[in-house]
C-alpha cells in the first residue's frame, strides 16, 4: 500500500505556506523551527511529512530549489503546482486533470492506494484540495537546476593581426558557471556534457 501524507489541520495549509514565504529559509525543517515561527501545535509537525511528499525539502530536511523558488511571489503558485504534480504523480498519472476532480474521485483513488480508515483518507483528499488550491496549474512549469548559455558567435569572422617578434599569441578566455544548489548529481553531468559539445566540438 502506498504511504500519502495528510495533516489533521488541511485549512492551515494557506496560513503554512504564507509564513513560509514570509520567513526566511531555514537551514532545517523541523518542529523547532515550525515553533520559532508560531506553529507549536503537536498536529502542526504533520505539515512536514507534506512538504516531503512534495520535496519541498529533501530526506534530510533541508529545504529544496522548490522551496526557494517559492518564496518569489510572482512564480510561487507555478512552482507549488510543479511540485504536487511529482508529489501526487500515481495520481496525476491516473488523472491529469487530479487538481479539478471531485472529492468522490479522489477518495476512492486515495482509499484504493493505502487502505486508511475513512477519516484518514477524508483527511487525504482535504490535505490535496487545500494543496491544490493554492497553486496554478496553468501557470508555465518553472525551470529548476542549471540553465547553461551557448558561447556567443559573432557574425561576421574576427580579423586578428599577426603577432609580431616578441608577441606572444595566447588567447585566454575565462568562463564562470553558476551552479544551482542542488544533491541531484544529474544537474552538474549534464553540465559537462554540455560543455563538452559546446566548446570543444569542431565544425564539420
Amino acid at each position: 500500500m502506498s504511504e500519502i501524507p495528510y495533516t489533521p489541520l488541511p485549512g492551515k495549509m494557506k496560513e503554512y505556506f504564507d509564513k513560509f514565504q514570509e520567513v526566511g529559509t531555514p537551514s532545517k525543517v523541523n518542529r523547532e523551527w515550525l515553533k520559532s515561527i508560531g506553529f507549536a501545535g503537536g498536529n502542526d509537525s504533520y505539515i512536514i511529512s507534506i512538504l516531503k511528499f512534495i520535496q519541498f525539502v529533501d530526506a534530510s530536511n533541508t529545504p529544496t530549489d522548490f522551496w526557494k523558488m517559492y518564496k518569489d511571489p510572482t512564480k510561487a503558485r507555478g512552482v507549488l503546482a510543479q511540485a504536487i504534480k511529482g508529489g501526487y504523480k500515481e495520481l496525476f498519472d491516473t488523472y491529469p486533470d487530479a487538481n479539478r476532480k471531485d472529492r468522490e474521485a479522489l477518495y476512492a483513488f486515495f482509499s484504493s492506494k493505502t487502505g486508511k480508515a475513512k477519516a484518514t483518507v477524508d483527511l487525504m483528499v482535504s490535505t490535496f484540495t487545500n494543496l491544490c488550491q493554492l497553486a496554478d496549474f496553468e501557470a508555465e512549469a518553472p525551470k529548476l537546476g542549471l540553465e547553461i548559455l551557448k558561447p556567443t558567435v559573432p557574425e561576421k569572422p574576427v580579423s586578428y593581426i599577426k603577432p609580431g617578434k616578441g608577441v606572444i599569441s595566447e588567447l585566454h578566455i575565462n568562463i564562470q558557471l553558476h551552479l544551482p544548489a542542488t544533491t541531484d548529481s544529474a544537474v552538474y553531468d549534464n553540465l559537462f556534457k554540455s560543455l563538452r559539445k559546446y566548446l570543444l566540438s569542431e565544425e564539420e
